[in-house]
């Protein structure tokens, strides 16, 4: 999946992926639930995991920051509190506790004797004991913790650092190159750039592969070591050497790290045509307004259909996904439902007074289409509202509660599972298409941008399939798929 430096994610949100384009930051209010897969951490710029396997992260982080992209984002709860109840609109955060009531309380004795037992042999027996460091000891034992539960690339656990850079990623902006990032083929490889980022100023772009990061081959690394090289601090300098998309030669490039704007929504007619692309990139604080913006300016356009993009979008906060839905939804309809602990399932309603319930819709989603963005994507395929067309989508499906530690490091903890309207899960899964598609070799999305450059002829040769196949389903009747 993609992620920018850095990718939102969506913890509170539906469940992790691996993570595309987009971005990477979370900031989700004590109960507002996030969703999102997938996929992914972004490093200066938005980074998704990308396909070699589902399960790995959501796609979508910009590199510098790690995107939200496995669980829908409830926000912040005390450690000690029970399972959180959804409420989108709760904006208020509880610092966890470190007193009493934890949950250790509940642990087996012997076990944690075990801890104790290990913890105490390190500090006696170790050859480097003066140089243990007991933070990275309690924080590779949580992570231990974590990891064993099972419930891969959803429950987690973050440091400080970590929960600051999701933070900015979700409220539409990182420190980084501005570049989203995905894993091709076990490589990382740019998947597109933000306009006016240092990465589209020295000319990066989709296909680019990253051989190296300051001198650093990039061959062994693991997808959080090539975020965590690329991520730094604003003004400082990286070094990638690249192997430019269609260009004989690998070479040098040096950015300065920046502020990057995160453009959670970006629009534009199809030339020829009355249908307005509508690409959602991240699910960040704002995104519902953004999207009815854009269906207001389209509609004064002449727009008469839309084809919504939510490729390569990790997910982010449930509650934006819930206003994006609702804008081509009845208010009786059903969004997803809540499913907690005890089996006790709850229905999440469309909200009233929708811009664009009648105009006709078609979805385009992806493998790395995660969380909150499956979320909207099954919303409007359950309601008989749009065709989904594309390929299976990454599979999120649990809300994600935040619980902040003593010392500002923080668990994502799988809290509630969310299913679509119809009562289908998507966790492990993912949302089938009802027209499968998929990207020729080496064929990027197109973004709106670069679809409005492309004039009526260029749309008819255009090379990304799913686009086509997007506006032949709304009636287009350009040229057949090749």
């Amino acid at each position: 999946m993609t992620f920018p430096d850095s990718n939102p994610d969506e913890r509170g949100t539906a469940d992790r992926p691996s993570a595309p384009s987009v971005n990477t930051e979370r900031v989700p209010s004590t109960h507002e639930p996030s969703a999102e897969p997938a996929p992914t951490t972004a490093v200066n710029g938005p980074i998704h995991r990308s396909a070699g396997s589902r399960r790995s992260r959501a796609v979508g982080v910009v590199l510098g920051i790690a995107l939200f992209t496995g669980g829908i984002l409830v926000g912040r709860l005390d450690g000690a509190a029970a399972a959180p109840t959804i409420a989108p609109q709760a904006t208020e955060t509880v610092a966890a506790s470190s007193g009493g009531g934890s949950p250790a309380a509940s642990a087996s004795g012997d076990s944690f004797a075990l801890i104790k037992q290990a913890w105490d042999l390190l500090h006696t027996q170790y050859v480097g004991r003066s140089e243990l460091k007991d933070k990275d000891l309690a924080y590779g034992a949580i992570q231990g913790l974590t990891e064993a539960v099972g419930d891969t690339g959803h429950t987690s656990f973050e440091t400080p650092e970590e929960i600051k850079l999701d933070e900015s990623a979700l409220q539409g902006q990182y420190v980084g190159i501005g570049a989203l990032v995905d894993e091709v083929e076990g490589k990382p490889q740019i998947q597109g750039v933000f306009p006016g980022s240092p990465a589209a100023n020295a000319g990066l772009g989709a296909g680019d592969a990253i051989l190296e990061i300051d001198g650093k081959t990039t061959t062994d690394l693991s997808f959080e070591q090539v975020s965590a090289l690329i991520r730094g601090a604003e003004g400082t300098k990286v070094t990638l050497r690249v192997d430019p998309a269609g260009a004989p030669e690998a070479k040098d490039v040096t950015l300065t790290r920046t502020k990057v704007t995160i453009p959670a929504v970006e629009w534009a007619m199809v030339p020829g045509t009355d249908t307005a692309d509508i690409r959602v990139l991240q699910f960040s604080s704002g995104t519902t307004q953004k999207v009815v913006d854009a269906l207001n300016a389209a509609k004064e356009k002449g727009a008469k259909r839309v084809l919504l993009d939510l490729r390569q979008n990790p997910g982010g906060f449930v509650d934006d996904a819930v206003g994006v839905a609702s804008q081509f939804l009845k208010p009786d309809a059903t969004v997803y439902v809540t499913e907690d602990a005890n089996g006790a399932k709850t229905p999440v309603k469309a909200r009233p007074n929708g811009v664009a319930t009648d105009l006709p819709l078609v979805v385009l989603v992806d493998r790395s289409t995660a969380s909150s963005a499956e979320i909207v994507a099954s919303a409007l395929k359950d309601a008989g509202r749009a065709k989904v067309v594309g390929e299976q989508t990454f599979g999120t499906g649990t809300v994600l509660a935040r619980f902040d530690l003593a010392d500002g490091s923080a668990l994502r903890i799988g809290t509630i599972r969310w299913l679509t309207a119809s009562g289908q899960p998507i966790w492990h899964t993912g949302l089938v298409p009802e027209q499968t598609v998929a990207l020729p070799d080496g064929v990027h999305p197109l973004d709106p941008t670069a679809v409005e450059r492309l004039g009526p002829t260029g749309v008819a040769a255009a090379t990304d399939s799913q686009f086509l196949a997007g506006l032949r389903a709304l009636g287009w009747q350009g040229a057949a798929a090749g």
